[in-house]
């Protein structure tokens, strides 16, 4: 068996390859092994926000011919395909951009006359740019640099 590292950038490029709506793109994958079978989790989103059921489905079904076909993860493997969620953090600008408009709570470092310090800031993400975001918090606009973000997750509303 491959080592994991090699593993997940292969099956990374066969999954960015074979996704085949154009909006839909990969977020994240995590890769369990275990005594029965390796478990891989993959996380898409689509560019107009949300993933819909019948899309994980559709997806699954490719991936799990694509990835038996390459045999990357032996005869018996579990495959799940699914969005992130709120739960789990920001990992692209794509995602920065469809949560425009949302409460987000960002962990990141920052510059201080004592040196460099960890601040959590959580606010309204009003703006995505190339180099980082602006995050509204007391109708004070800070912006945040992605290279200084350590986590991002948005804060759910009801």
């Amino acid at each position: 068996m491959l080592q994991k590292d090699t593993q997940l950038d292969q099956l990374r490029g066969l999954i960015e390859r074979n996704i085949t709506r154009s909006d839909v793109f990969l977020v994240d994958l995590e890769l369990k092994s275990s005594s029965k079978s390796p478990a891989l989790s993959v996380y898409v989103e689509s560019d107009a926000g949300g993933i819909k059921l019948d899309d994980c489905a559709l997806i699954s079904r490719q991936l799990q011919t694509v990835i038996e076909a390459h045999d990357l993860l032996g005869e018996r493997f579990t495959l799940n395909v699914s969005s992130p969620g709120l739960d789990r953090p920001l990992k692209l600008v794509r995602q920065y951009h469809l949560n425009k408009g949302r409460t987000a709570k960002v962990k990141h470092q920052s510059e201080t006359e004592k040196g460099p310090k960890v601040l959590v800031n959580e606010g309204l993400l009003k703006e995505v740019n190339d180099e980082g975001i602006v995050l509204e918090a007391a109708k004070t606009d800070s912006f945040i640099r992605f290279e200084d973000i350590i986590e991002t997750k948005i804060v759910p509303t009801f």
